[in-house]
């Protein structure tokens, strides 16, 4: 099941079901796709899937278990956005005072992680997010690398925070978490 809005409950010890919602809309009706499979899939159930088996899926349950999961997500992505905007304002202050290590380090950690989320075209966002050029941000990334902040090479999108890094931003943002990621949707 491709579905973000999806649900997956015991039923019992020997099944499991996966229920998928539509990706859009609204979720007040059931699921608009249920699975049925054994929780070991090496070892059937005798008698296959029986009306008894069937009768307990629980789709209340699935739904409160669902309205919790987007609820969650939803606070996530609101603490996520929070955070994200924080960078880029901490990004702004530090450029304001000079290319410094500070902001070289800030630079480098937003990049990294735009990069391990997948974001497409990282370095072109945040040109657009700190208000500077393309070209500049490029430079500066190149700048990350050689004063050993950013390991990679320039012209190839990645690379990995230093440890000198690490602890320049550890030390200017000491509560900032190691890694943002979104709650698990099981």
């Amino acid at each position: 099941m491709k579905s973000n809005r999806h649900v997956e409950m015991d039923l019992g010890p020997d099944w499991t079901v996966k229920m998928a919602w539509p990706e859009e809309g609204d979720i007040q009706g059931g699921p608009i796709a249920v699975l049925i499979e054994p929780s070991d899939p090496q070892a059937y159930p005798a008698g296959g899937i029986s009306s008894t088996v069937l009768r307990s899926v629980d789709f209340r349950a699935a739904m409160a278990k669902l309205r919790s999961q987007l609820a969650n997500a939803d606070r996530w992505r609101r603490r996520s956005d929070e955070y994200e905007a924080g960078r880029i304002e901490r990004i702004r202050d530090a450029l304001a005072k000079g290319i410094s290590p500070e902001y070289l380090a800030l630079l480098s950690s937003a990049y990294v992680s735009r990069v391990n989320s997948g974001q497409a075209k990282p370095v072109e966002h945040l040109a657009e997010d700190i208000g500077k050029s393309l070209q500049t941000i490029r430079g500066h990334l190149w700048r990350a690398r050689k004063e050993g902040l950013l390991t990679g090479s320039a012209g190839r999108k990645g690379g990995q925070l230093t440890p000198e890094a690490s602890a320049i931003l550890s030390r200017i943002v000491p509560n900032a978490p190691q890694e943002v990621r979104p709650p698990s949707s099981q």
